[in-house]
């Protein structure tokens, strides 16, 4: 069994390293950069985003894109900005028995998940997500973590489980792409505005409060596109949220705090050293997409503000504070409450109806 991985960075080096350690399959590591390509070929270790973490001579380093797309299987782990462009350079190319897993956190700019892009090449039902709470750097060490793949077709997903899952990195499958997709892009706005409370210093009440009403405002725009209720409070929802904005690996956290410190967007992307913050990108398309879908969405809306339109966050986070007060848990999501009630009681009045002692 031959899995490519496409590129390069932490996400695709880290899954390379772990399949290719686990000694069940043959790894290819692509990279658009041949010099690149060469270094970490000869140095068995990707310095620039992953120092320290060998990789495995198991592991074959190319920049022939070619040679890659011989494999079997294809992870996708490049960022959202550029998959366009990748499926541009080799959706012709894919072979019909081929299965793609995207393993991008975002949003392209037009507001499509990365799934619904590489569908387009392959179909529904070859394409899987990966999603969960997966810092790269804790992975590639060895530490154990968890994942989810989802997948329309239940097989597509059974096989990348089967492919992707290590002794130390366990993975679960799902059906549901739409809502493990959104929640791990989504959670990218949330951890900017938690790494913003880290920088400015408001305490842990304060961000406990933020990431919570941001798990709610992911929770609202999933459900408008019709996720699974359920997916946002498992590994992909509350998991990956928790971890993006507490680890002190989070680059989404990162940059929210650099941002409340003053840092600029262009002097944050340096000290990141060419590492992508998806939750920048992601911010400005779901606003977009919020809007057109009649979303309210005031943590996203407020992230816009800052990023294009340079409003102060302090500012941003005394306007979230002084919004009109309501009910904790209201619209769709008092709905849905209703409903998961209304159908609990329905189930045990059946299965009351039904027992022994009932007749």
């Amino acid at each position: 069994m031959t899995v490519a991985i496409l590129q390069a960075g932490s996400w695709g080096t880290t899954l390379a390293t772990i399949l290719a350690r686990d000694g069940q399959r043959d790894v290819i590591l692509w990279t658009r950069n041949v010099e690149q390509a060469r270094e970490i070929a000869a140095q068995r270790e990707n310095r620039r985003y992953l120092p320290g973490i060998r990789v495995p001579d198991r592991v074959e380093v190319t920049g022939d894109i070619a040679r890659a797309l011989a494999a079997e299987d294809i992870i996708i782990a490049a960022p959202s900005i550029g998959v366009g462009a990748l499926r541009e350079r080799i959706g012709a190319r894919l072979r019909r028995e081929q299965r793609v897993l995207s393993a991008t956190k975002g949003l392209a700019e037009g507001g499509q998940r990365m799934s619904e892009l590489w569908a387009e090449v392959v179909g529904r039902e070859r394409v899987a997500v990966l999603s969960g709470p997966n810092i790269s750097r804790e992975i590639a060490a060895g530490l154990p973590a968890a994942t989810v793949i989802a997948s329309v077709a239940a097989e597509t997903a059974k096989h990348f489980q089967e492919l992707v899952g290590t002794p130390m990195f366990r993975a679960y499958t799902d059906t549901d792409v739409v809502g493990v997709e959104l929640s791990g892009a989504l959670k990218n706005i949330v951890a900017l505005g938690a790494g913003a409370i880290d920088g400015m210093g408001y305490g842990d009440n304060a961000k406990a409060g933020f990431i919570t009403r941001g798990l709610a405002e992911i929770a609202r725009f999933s459900f408008a596109k019709g996720a699974n209720p359920l997916t946002v409070a498992g590994l992909a929802g509350v998991g990956d949220l928790v971890v993006t904005c507490m680890s002190k690996h989070s680059r989404n956290r990162t940059v929210g705090e650099l941002l409340a410190k003053g840092l600029g967007l262009a002097e944050i992307r340096q000290r990141l050293g060419g590492q992508v913050a998806e939750g920048v990108t992601t911010a400005e398309a779901t606003y977009r997409a919020a809007q057109d879908a009649g979303v309210t969405m005031p943590i996203t809306e407020q992230t816009h503000l800052v990023l294009s339109d340079g409003k102060p966050i302090r500012e941003a986070m005394r306007d979230l504070m002084q919004r009109e007060r309501g009910d904790e848990v209201a619209g769709p999501l008092a709905e849905l409450s209703r409903l998961i009630t209304s159908t609990a009681a329905a189930r045990r009045d059946d299965s009351a109806a039904r027992s022994p002692s009932s007749r």
